[in-house]
């Protein structure tokens, strides 16, 4: 049997991975559009403030294809799919079979925002923060001429490459249309601790601001705001959001809506083609909302799922959980469950302390999402208990007292 698997992000690579480590013997080719072996995404920051030194970002090891026996097309797209031949097409014109094929393409930054740029043949007059090919192209333009960068969107991603220029000595400035940052991971009260953070670290915050325009000659140099108001500065970062990567699969007959759809065994409209990562929409566990999970933890665990798929295990993929996490305030934020605004809750639990703050959210007397800053101790529990749609009416005290513990989840989740 021959795998094609298109991606060699989380999902693509450890599809490959489990596939061996479950006694694949057969051929396992892999396409990706990035010159690089598979690298860790959360990485990215950690690399680009060490200047490239930080090679643990090759978390499957820079021998990666070759340890694998995986025929490994690096820097090689996949601009076509032929499912009624069983083939994709490369850029080059070539053709590969297979019997089995993995989309695991990923998605790029979404950027609404125009250029007005003199020099029309350079197509990216400002950079993003999305792969390490984008990564590197942001290192190079860091020269002692660098000393003001602009970041639009105050997302995790973001706030994230806000710290990471700063500390390497830029003077930052992030634009955000909301009116608080991290709009997607905390509510305004939760924020407002963290941006006293963020400005303690010299980082300018534009709240409430949006960007309409960027102008300058070769590159980027300007960016107007709706209000007119314009922001000057030497590289221009956009962190605007994302678009999963399905261009190449127009005409192919594989579902797509924003995102490739797929079944609860994480097959594409065939019994032959699977789809996982950033690329796929997929109902989220808690809220039942369809969309991209595009996280980390979640890519794996659909890698993994199709790799024993494709070996016919028949395992059923029950939804993604929308979770968070920073470290980068001195203190640990992590947010699990429905996006804020997503769906309605009925009831709050707050709780309040030094170095600590804790909002639970609560639905027919089920958690459907909680944000911690400071202490992450109850992040497992809490997990536990949403994820299995556990009413906790009768152990509020418990969750504001720090006194619910493993023994006593066992003892809920059984009775309910």
């Amino acid at each position: 049997m021959k795998v094609i698997i298109i991606g060699a992000g989380p999902t693509g690579a450890y599809i490959a991975k489990t596939l061996r480590e479950e006694g694949f013997l057969g051929k396992i080719i892999m396409f990706s559009s990035e010159p690089f072996p598979p690298y860790s995404p959360p990485v990215l920051a950690e690399y680009l403030e060490s200047n490239g030194k930080n090679k643990s970002i090759f978390w499957m090891g820079e021998d990666f294809c070759d340890r694998l026996a995986i025929d490994c097309f690096m820097g090689k797209k996949v601009v076509n799919v032929l499912p009624f031949l069983k083939r994709v097409l490369g850029e080059d014109g070539s053709q590969y079979e297979y019997d089995i094929l993995a989309i695991a393409s990923g998605s790029r930054m979404w950027i609404p925002i125009k250029c007005e740029c003199s020099k029309e043949s350079d197509k990216e007059k400002f950079y993003n923060f999305k792969s390490l090919t984008a990564v590197e192209k942001l290192r190079r333009e860091l020269t002692e001429k660098t000393k003001k960068a602009v970041i639009i969107g105050a997302g995790f991603i973001g706030i994230e490459i806000a710290i990471t220029l700063k500390k390497m000595g830029l003077s930052v400035t992030v634009v955000e249309m909301m009116d608080r940052i991290l709009p997607r991971m905390v509510n305004k009260k939760i924020a407002q601790p963290l941006q006293r953070i963020v400005k303690k670290m010299g980082i300018e915050l534009l709240l409430n601001s949006k960007g309409k325009l960027l102008r300058g000659k070769e590159k980027a140099e300007e960016l107007v705001l709706s209000d007119g108001k314009v922001i000057k500065g030497d590289i221009f970062v956009a962190a605007t959001g994302i678009m999963p990567n399905v261009d190449f699969l127009k005409g192919a007959g594989i579902p797509i809506r924003k995102g490739i759809l797929v079944d609860e065994y994480l097959r594409a409209g065939s019994e032959n083609i699977y789809a996982g990562g950033d690329v796929v929409e997929v109902p989220d566990l808690i809220t039942g909302n369809v969309y991209s999970h595009a996280i980390y933890p979640e890519a794996i665990k659909q890698g993994r799922i199709i790799a024993l798929n494709i070996l016919g295990k028949g395992i059923r993929y029950e939804g993604g959980v929308n979770m968070n996490s920073l470290y980068h305030f001195g203190l640990p934020l992590i947010s699990e469950g429905a996006m804020e605004g997503e769906v309605e809750h009925d009831e709050e639990i707050n709780i309040e302390g030094e170095n600590r703050v804790e909002k639970i959210l609560l639905k027919d007397g089920k958690i459907i999402r909680f944000e911690l800053i400071g202490n992450k101790k109850p992040a497992g529990i809490l997990h536990s208990i949403m994820v299995n749609h556990s009413r906790v009416n009768f152990i509020k005290e418990y969750i504001k007292t720090e006194k619910l513990n493993f023994a006593l989840l066992t003892e809920i989740l059984w009775k309910n």
